[in-house]
């Protein structure tokens, strides 16, 4: 699959281009979604315990973390490159991985 991973973000947009693997789903509370999304820059708790899955690879190909909530019918894609927030992401409907 492909989306588009905007570095430093502080909102998202929906323009498939890079290559991706979600190595693990991170589901969040609502609350705590919500605030992830609003604040990507903060340092987060979760994207630290995960930080050894992601990485971008010799052919160009993000393995990331996908973070949602149950409540929301989308998720981040977070590619953060040995750092404790959101340096890359990409905005990703649910809907598309059931594709």
């Amino acid at each position: 699959m492909k989306a588009k991973f905007i570095r430093k973000a502080m909102d998202y947009e929906l323009i498939p281009q890079d290559e991706f693997v979600i190595e693990r789903e991170i589901v969040l509370t609502e609350d705590a979604f919500e605030t992830f999304i609003k604040q990507l820059l903060n340092d987060y708790d979760f994207i630290y315990e995960n930080i050894d899955v992601m990485f971008v690879d010799e052919e160009g190909i993000y393995h990331c973390i996908f973070v949602t909530s149950d409540k929301h019918d989308f998720g981040i894609l977070v590619e953060s490159e040995g750092y404790k927030y959101a340096r890359y992401t990409a905005y990703l409907p649910k809907i598309v991985l059931k594709g």
